[in-house]
């Protein structure tokens, strides 16, 4: 079995400007900064759809059901935007680099995903479509204080200057989970239409 998600992947500039607000959060942070799980800037991606646990012999299938489903989409053109936190600033558990431009189309790329891979056998999500780039995620262990102080430093932060990137492609990935951090592999790559 393998652990598989559909992402956009970024290009360097974007990769770029989420490790400079990763740094800004960081010295912000001071000594809190080892309160929050960190995600490695340089593998960060824009997750449409986590299957997880997926057979191997089913790899074929869901990259054909991606090249359907988004190979005639036009490319959505997104910027970076503001950080934030989820679920609230009082009490954050995941730190994020939110995206701005036309989220219609990406959420429209996003939903041509969820109805591709529906009929394989994976659930619909029933969650809005939050599109966001993870931070860094807070660990379980910080107090209700330590967590509200981290969501406070984060909402005063001024992003830094966006970045603009046009989606060009849906990737098919496997993540192995290891104890220095997730591992990610292209499985498949789905080109949007020029």
């Amino acid at each position: 079995m393998l652990r598989t998600f559909v992402v956009i992947e970024l290009p360097a500039a974007v990769l770029a400007v989420v490790a400079a607000a990763q740094n800004e959060l960081k010295t912000a942070l001071g000594e809190r900064e080892t309160l929050v799980r960190w995600v490695d800037p340089m593998r960060a991606h824009l997750t449409l759809k986590f299957l997880g646990d997926t057979a191997e012999s089913r790899v074929d299938a869901l990259g054909e059901a991606l090249s359907g489903a988004v190979g005639g989409l036009c490319p959505p053109r997104l910027r970076t935007g503001a950080l934030g936190c989820f679920p609230s600033g009082r009490q954050p558990r995941v730190l994020w680099f939110g995206l701005e431009g036309d989220l219609e189309g990406l959420t429209g790329l996003r939903d041509a995903v969820e109805a591709a891979i529906g009929p394989l056998g994976w659930p619909t999500e029933a969650r809005p479509f939050q599109p966001h780039l993870t931070l860094g995620r807070v660990r379980p262990e910080a107090t209700y204080a330590e967590k509200a102080g981290i969501g406070k430093a984060a909402g005063a932060l001024w992003p830094p200057p966006p970045v603009e990137m046009m989606v060009a492609a849906v990737s098919l990935m496997r993540s192995e989970l290891k104890p220095t951090g997730a591992i990610y592999t292209r499985l498949c790559e789905t080109s949007l239409a020029s």
